[in-house]
């Protein structure tokens, strides 16, 4: 404990004037005859020794009264803390009082069935309350005040600091910027109020304080600013961002500044750390508390940081809502990213809820057309409920002509949360690929060209891809460049000259499809041209007896990952039995993405990448009824359209990203024939800025650093004469929908109990700050002890008193 004034202790003195007052003002002795003189002697001694411990107790209440007095006006304060009883500690002082009662009540019970004197009883009485009493308080002491004592030394985090009100703050204030922080109540975003509470909190620092401000968009290192109006102006500027770190990685960039800038200051005076610093160290953190921002897993490392600096005091203001309620577009599935021109554009929209429940909202879809205005597509009507995605699905979109089209999906009704009430997306729309099928027999590639070019589609113009059926012995006429993969079908003798074509082909990007068959040499397979090229070599043709089955556990790779998202149709191919297959021993176990369910586990399909482009290998027909039952069951012609897709990198182009990611526009030749010769570019934001690009004239990707704002981005030739064009999106992160806050509970695991104040308000802030800086104040406490001691001294006087007049009345 410590003191604000601690001179005024010397009132301790003016406790003298009850005890010179006690002795002036004694009562004198009255002479009274009586005829009785040996009874009366007998019991003016027991009232005299009455008496005397009445007159001693009423003099220590009067030394009390002024010393409470004096105590009271030198503020005296405490570390923060909680010092409230426990359950425990107050039923034990419960039955202490209970006991000493009970005991007293007792014994003056038993004394008065005695029928003793009344001078004896009295003089017993007086005896018997002060006895219990004080061994009633001994007990208190050593069985609740010591343990009492002793918890609140060890939840007391560190040593309260000596200071005074005037003394400087080296503050460090941290706002959160992320998108959350944007929720809106009477007209007010989150951050405002954060802004205003920071606003009013500045004006309040004592003179000759230094202030870093940080945000949660980047993760910049933080530096003192050079006065207040400078960090008064950087506060006024803060604005939401789509970007944002963990509020735990700016914790620890003010932590470190915290650390730094003492360690200098303890550098800079050659003294002990607790006699240099000069500043009250303070972390301000401004959050809605919503999960998103923190990253609970490194509550450990964070928790060892603040035990390392027990001075700096930590304030987390709470500017959120406690019951917030918002509707957010949290996903967009699409059918696909890149289109073939006439073909149908599905767009699925997940909604979530936070606190409504039943109610409705229409769901809008917009796509631009060639003039770049953007047109109404279509409508859904989505059924909300708290913590569960809800799926609206769009009538399919016809897309015509445009390298890029873009869109957007939009909520009708708007609330508190405007950032997800739309979301952004991007596709690419080409003519369909150059596929290459190489087979021996072209009626057994039917199979295959149905499942990635169907006839229904091709006659409507919107089949993705275009195939072109050739025998092996024209192979080496074709123009291998103009195909994004070829794919060859239980092809029996491929010559050395097109396994060299193929393998030079794959170098250069280009992918190659192998699917064995019965009609496989395995001679032919296994030279030296073909291994170069191979992910595996062939070493028999075998039969599975009983029939095996596809083994499909890797569904995160690309290739199986559309099955990840469909497990009926993982079951469904999973379960088509499987009699002949090649066996085949794997260049790389790395290159094995499934296999047959016997015990060797024979590998079933195979991937790897050839120089710039890939491989894939699947050792088992699809064209044989006899080699297994794939050609029966649908889900086959899923994974023939996954593994085309791979090999022409149709499912690489992303056009659609979460704000944050790393933005990559392709700038390929073969993905984009209008590239412009100037390699000049422009990007055109959002909100119409328009910042240029200087680009090598050989790069073929170009990464995008200036992606800060949530829409729709353009990539445009300089020379407006260019067709050349590129685009994508950027949407919010799915978290900032989810405003589930963090409770007491939550923060005490993340920084530690006992380490922080939660405020609310700017009242609320400046007495947590307070009592930070000076330490909790018992002022209260002590006015409320004075007023029971004046109590008790009034009531023991008036009895003393009253009672002597009783005796010395006739």
């Amino acid at each position: 404990m410590s003191l604000i004034h601690p001179l005024l202790l010397f009132g301790l003195a003016l406790t003298s004037i009850p005890v010179i007052l006690h002795f002036l003002l004694r009562s004198k002795p009255k002479q009274l005859l009586f005829p009785a003189l040996r009874l009366i002697q007998n019991r003016r001694r027991l009232n005299t020794q009455r008496m005397r411990l009445r007159h001693l107790f009423l003099l220590l209440l009067r030394m009390a009264i002024v010393a409470a007095i004096v105590f009271a006006v030198t503020r005296p304060r405490v570390p923060a803390a909680d010092y409230s009883l426990s359950f425990g500690e107050t039923f034990l002082l419960a039955i202490l009082i209970a006991a000493g009662v009970g005991t007293y009540f007792g014994l003056l019970r038993r004394w008065q069935k005695s029928r003793l004197p009344q001078h004896v009883l009295a003089h017993r009485r007086s005896f018997l309350r002060g006895g219990i009493g004080l061994v009633t308080f001994l007990l208190a002491l050593l069985l609740v005040a010591w343990p009492y004592q002793r918890r609140i030394a060890a939840s007391i985090s560190g040593p309260m600091p000596t200071v005074t009100e005037n003394v400087p703050v080296a503050g460090v204030f941290v706002f959160d910027t992320s998108l959350s922080m944007e929720y809106r109540q009477e007209s007010r975003s989150r951050l405002d109020v954060a802004r205003q509470i920071a606003t009013q909190h500045v004006s309040r620092l004592p003179s000759g304080s230094r202030l870093a401000i940080a945000d949660s968009a980047t993760d910049n290192p933080l530096q003192f600013q050079i006065d207040l109006n400078a960090a008064q102006s950087r506060i006024d500027t803060l604005a939401v961002r789509p970007t944002s770190v963990s509020l735990n990685d700016r914790l620890f960039t003010a932590l470190e500044l915290q650390r730094e800038d003492q360690q200098q200051a303890v550098i800079a005076a050659g003294a002990d750390t607790s006699l240099s610093d000069s500043y009250v160290r303070e972390i301000y953190i401004f959050t809605d508390l919503t999960q998103s921002a923190w990253r609970r897993e490194e509550s450990t490392r964070l928790q060892t940081v603040l035990s390392e600096l027990p001075q700096v005091a930590v304030y987390l203001i709470d500017v959120g809502v406690d019951e917030p309620k918002n509707v957010g577009l949290t996903q967009l599935k699409l059918s696909d990213q890149t289109l073939s021109a006439g073909s149908d554009l599905v767009v699925h929209a997940t909604l979530t809820s936070t606190g409504i429940a039943g109610e409705e909202r229409v769901v809008e879809l917009y796509l631009d057309n060639e003039a770049g205005r953007l047109v109404k597509q279509g409508a859904a009507i989505a059924k909300v409920e708290p913590g569960i995605g809800v799926v609206a699905t769009f009538p399919p979109v016809k897309t015509l002509g445009g390298s890029i089209r873009q869109g957007e999906v939009r909520i009708l009704a708007s609330d508190p949360l405007a950032s997800d009430d739309v979301r952004y997306f991007t596709v690419e729309v080409r003519p369909p690929q150059e596929i290459l099928i190489v087979t021996d027999q072209r009626d057994q590639s039917q199979f295959w060209v149905e499942a990635i070019a169907p006839s229904e589609l091709v006659k409507e113009g919107k089949a993705k891809y275009r195939c072109t059926p050739v025998a092996p012995n024209k192979l080496l006429a074709e123009k291998l460049e103009r195909y994004a993969a070829v794919c060859l079908l239980n092809v029996a003798n491929p010559s050395r000259d097109g396994w060299d074509a193929l393998a030079k082909y794959a170098e250069q990007g280009g992918g190659v499809a192998i699917v064995l068959g019965d009609r496989v040499d395995q001679v032919a397979y296994g030279s030296a041209a073909a291994r170069a090229l191979l992910p595996g070599e062939l070493l028999a043709k075998l039969k599975f007896n009983p029939p095996e089955f596809l083994e499909l556990k890797n569904l995160t790779h690309p290739l199986l990952r559309y099955f990840a998202d469909w497990p009926e149709g993982a079951t469904d191919l999973s379960s088509a039995e499987i009699q002949r297959y090649w066996r085949v021993t794997p260049s790389d176990a790395e290159t094995v993405v499934a296999k047959f369910t016997d015990t060797r586990g024979a590998p079933a399909l195979l991937d790897r990448l050839h120089g710039a482009g890939r491989v894939v290998m699947l050792t088992t027909s699809f064209d044989n009824s006899n080699w297994n039952d794939l050609r029966v069951v649908p889900s086959s012609l899923v994974l023939i359209d996954q593994i085309v897709k791979r090999l022409t990198r149709r499912g690489d182009a992303v056009f659609n990203f979460t704000a944050g990611e790393t933005v990559i526009v392709s700038l390929d030749r073969g993905a984009a024939p209008d590239q412009p010769a100037d390699p000049r570019l422009l990007l055109r934001k959002p909100e119409r800025q328009q910042i240029r690009l200087d680009v090598a004239a050989e790069a073929t990707s170009l990464t995008i650093r200036d992606a800060d704002q949530l829409g729709n981005y353009r990539v445009l030739a300089a020379d407006v004469a260019s067709p050349f064009q590129r685009g994508f999106s950027v949407n919010p992160p799915e978290s900032e929908s989810r405003l589930d806050r963090l409770i007491d509970s939550d923060l005490e695991k993340l920084l530690g109990k006992d380490r922080f104040t939660v405020a609310r308000n700017i009242d609320t802030l400046t007495r947590s700050v307070h009592t930070g800086r000076l330490g909790r104040e018992v002022y209260p406490l002590v006015v409320l002890l004075l007023i029971a001691i004046f109590a008790t001294e009034h009531f023991v006087a008036n009895r003393f008193y009253d009672g002597d007049a009783k005796t010395a009345s006739p």
